[in-house]
This record gives structure tokens, C-alpha cells and sequence, in this order.
């Protein structure tokens, strides 16, 4: 069940991360806009998409914590 509840809280994070982004890039001028193009494939690099698993596991190490 915590699966699931991780996986839609991510999906919905990132469809309002992609939603920001268009907004963002509709108020660039040209050259601003070049710029952020050439730069995106290196940021697209950095982007992580962890495993449930992974998630399941910070999650359970940082509650051992408290």
C-alpha cells in the first residue's frame, strides 16, 4: 500500500515539475530560450527516477531514525 501512495505523490510531483516548465519557458525571449534549450539535454542527464524500492527504503531508514 506504500508503494502505490509513493508512486502517486512522485507522478503527480512531476507532472507539476513539467507543468512549471512550460509555464517558465512561454515568458523566455529568444535568446533566453536558446540558451535553456542547450542546456536541457545536460539537465535531463541529472534527472533521477528511483525504483519504489529505493523510495521504500529511504523512507523506512529515515523513520528508524526518529
Amino acid at each position: 500500500m506504500g508503494e502505490n501512495s509513493t508512486i502517486t505523490i512522485f507522478s503527480e510531483t512531476s507532472k507539476a515539475t513539467a507543468m512549471k516548465v512550460s509555464e517558465a519557458t512561454e515568458n523566455l525571449d529568444a535568446d533566453d530560450l536558446i540558451f535553456y534549450n542547450s542546456l536541457r539535454p545536460d539537465l535531463d542527464l541529472l534527472k533521477k527516477n528511483p525504483s519504489p524500492q529505493i523510495l521504500h527504503n529511504i523512507l523506512n531508514y529515515s523513520k528508524s531514525l526518529r
